[in-house]
This record gives structure tokens, sequence and C-alpha cells, in this order.
């Protein structure tokens, strides 16, 4: 009998886990975790054993066996169907489990299951709508280096670009000058960081664009201007066709929404969830289903 609901929400910066009781009333959290990335287009095989790992190590200390938990995990990279297969082949121990996009369960999260137009805007950058009848449109959500737009990974490679073209051009900015401190301020010290640099490392440099920029480095400026055009654009694709509400979430979502052209503003509201709450609805749906078959 399923009695507990996990909850997983694997980006390409971290992942988040959410332990729930299913009571009559509904479910009661009772623990998070958060652990590193599980992308599975950045971190392959090694998303399958971290999420493995991490769903067991839940299960056992809270002394439950898989049969009686339903798990749904929303994990960026799951639309390509071999990397999902994989995960669902690494998780066959698990005998009720959901898997689908961390941009499915942000948006089932963000109006708690109602229609609602959601841009997801952390490491990368999505579109996601869910209409009346249960219909959803993705927009973006291609992956990094292809896509994302103006998501945190974009924005660090766009700060590792102006640092190059700072060494090459023999100029500097504040920007590029706290760069150089940290992946190197030489063409060998550069090309050894961009070797290891993945979604994860080049995101972790967007707090930096930020900060500069609220100090005036036009240079930083520059590159969320850009990343706002990007974002922009894809609120406009998601929503021009519709009057449903505007919900940003993710790390970088409330920049980018304060920044948006007054007329997408005035649709904007509050998130009623994240994607831990969306995983958590996909679970107890999950339940249900177990319950009635």
């Amino acid at each position: 009998m399923i009695c507990h609901l996990l909850a997983v929400d694997g980006g390409g910066s971290k992942t988040a886990l959410r332990l729930s009781a299913l009571t009559e009333s509904g479910p009661i959290p009772i623990s998070e975790h958060t652990l590193g990335p599980s992308s599975l287009t950045q971190q392959g095989e090694h998303a399958y054993a971290l999420l493995s790992e991490a769903i067991t190590q839940q299960l056992t200390s809270h002394q439950l066996n898989p049969a009686q938990c339903a798990v749904a995990i929303g994990v960026a990279g799951s639309g390509n169907p071999h990397l999902k297969a994989g995960l669902e082949q690494a998780l066959s121990f698990c005998p009720h489990l959901k898997i689908t996009s961390d941009a499915h369960i942000s948006l089932l999260g963000a109006n708690r299951g109602e229609p609602v137009n959601c841009l997801a805007i952390g490491t990368g950058s999505v579109a996601t709508r869910l209409e009346a009848n249960g219909d959803i449109t993705l927009l973006g959500g291609w992956g990094f280096p292809i896509g994302d737009q103006g998501g945190g990974a974009w924005l660090g490679m766009q700060a590792v670009r102006a640092l190059i073209r700072s060494y090459e051009n023999n100029e500097s900015n504040p920007l590029t000058l706290t760069l150089a401190t940290s992946l190197g301020s030489q063409r060998a010290a550069i090309l050894t960081w961009l070797k290891q640099a993945d979604a994860c490392a080049y995101a972790a440099l967007a707090p930096l664009v930020l900060s500069h920029a609220q100090q005036g480095c036009s240079v930083s400026c520059d590159i969320l201007q850009r990343g706002g055009q990007h974002n922009e654009q894809l609120v406009k694709d998601c929503c021009k066709n519709n009057d449903l509400a505007i919900v940003f979430l993710g790390s970088l979502g409330q920049y980018y929404q304060s920044r948006l052209s007054l007329p997408w503003q005035a649709r904007c509201i509050i998130a009623q969830g994240d994607a831990l709450d969306g995983a958590t609805r996909l679970a107890h749906q999950l339940a249900g289903e177990h319950h009635d078959s």
C-alpha cells in the first residue's frame, strides 16, 4: 500500500527531493534535501547514480520499502527517450514511478495544476503552458549550449566569452577582472577551465554577472540586456495567443519578470507553488491510479 510520496526536481545546478506522508487530508511534507546536479543531458550516468542513491537513502532513512512510495521525478533531459529509458532502468526497484521533465513539474506547481503560462529560468530557460483541457505546450528547453538562452549557464558562457575578448584585445572591465582571478588570465589557464566546464560551471558564474551589473559594469549590463531580450521573446511566443496568467519560476525568474515590458508584467501573478509541489501533485495522482487499479 502506498503511504508516502517522493517528489524529485533534477536540474542542471541542483537536485531537490521532498518526501511527504500520504494522509486522508492530502500530502504532508516530512523532509526535504538538496544535492548536486542531475541533468540527464549534462550528467548522464552520474545522474542515474545520484538519483538512485538519493531515493534509496530517503526510503531507507524512513524505513520504507519501494512499494510503499509513489515517486515522481521531473528531470532535465528526460525528453530524450534513450536517457529516460536509462533512468527508468536505474530506478527499476521503484514499482510506482513517473519520470517527466523538470519543465512539466514546474508547470504543475506554478498554479496548483490550473491553466497558466510558466516561465522557468534557472540554469536553463523554458516556457510551458497548461490549457484548460489539459493540453501542454513546451517552448525552449532544448538544453545547453544549443538552447537555454538567457538562463544561468548562458549568462556564464557570455561572461567567459567577454573574458576571452578581453584577453585577446588586452582590455579589461570589472567583470573580466573578477573572472580572471578564478578562471585564469592566460590562454592555457582559460583553455584548462573550458575543458572541464559544464552547464553547472557556467551557471555558477551568473551571480557575478548580476552583481557587476548592479555596480554599473557595462559588459555585464549588456549580457543581461541580451538575456532579457531572449526571455521577452520566449514570453511572447508562449503567451501571445492566450489570456492566461504568467508565472515566473527559477533562480533568475524574478529578475527577468521585473524587467518585462509592461503589457506582459500586467499578466504576471505570484507563483502558487514550485517544481517540488508539481512533482508531489504527480506522485499523488500516481498513488491514486494504483489505488484504483
